[in-house]
């Protein structure tokens, strides 16, 4: 009925390149991961919510579980990997969780430059290819890839990584909010990144 039950902000399938199957769709404001089923006429209403943790259900109302992923090998494989945009822990770094699977619990991600974590996108070998966003009115908008090895990925962990790529707006690029990852046919791995479109343009 309005804003705060509309706000989807992440989506993880079940099975790596198929629109069938299992949905995974997590919404902030309302902090909450749906469950849906996919068939071939589309996303179905919400079946269940997964129970989050009480530090997830209690972040600040725009600042929810902005990035989810399905972790497709390593120790972690099917938990979902989540992370809220933007909140931190007291040592300024940003509270992520494993939900499901063999192990669950909290783990940490190193804020680097205050980025921001907008998305997140899971390998077939368990990495992790995490997407950050900064924005300030006197140096506008700048975006970041990191990688980060399954192996890092467990309870307790403060996850870094190798910084793939950034780049600002000399890149022409905008508001970037949304990533996948797939294996092309010649077996290399291609990122596709969206921006938000402000109102303005993807």
């Amino acid at each position: 009925k309005g804003k705060g039950e509309q706000d989807a902000e992440g989506l993880a399938l079940d099975s790596a390149g198929s629109l069938s199957g299992t949905a995974y769709i997590s919404y902030e404001r309302k902090h909450r991961i749906a469950v849906h089923r996919v068939t071939d006429r589309g996303v179905g209403p919400a079946l269940r919510h997964l129970r989050l943790p009480p530090r997830a259900r209690s972040a600040r109302r725009n600042s929810g579980l902005e990035a989810i992923a399905m972790l497709r090998g390593g120790s972690s494989k099917r938990a979902l990997l989540a992370f809220t945009e933007d909140y931190l822990d007291k040592g300024g770094n940003h509270v992520g969780w494993l939900i499901g699977g063999r192990r669950p619990g909290m783990l940490t991600l190193k804020r680097l430059g205050g980025f921001s974590v907008t998305d997140i996108a899971s390998l077939g070998n368990g990495d992790v290819i995490v997407l950050e966003r900064r924005f300030r009115y006197s140096e506008g908008v700048k975006m970041r890839i990191r990688r980060i090895g399954a192996s890092a990925i467990r309870p307790g962990a403060m996850l870094d990584g190798e910084v793939l790529f950034k780049a600002d707006q000399l890149f022409e690029i905008d508001n970037m909010e949304g990533l996948a990852a797939h294996t092309d046919a010649k077996g290399r791995t291609i990122l596709t990144i969206i921006s938000d479109n402000n109102f303005n343009r993807t």
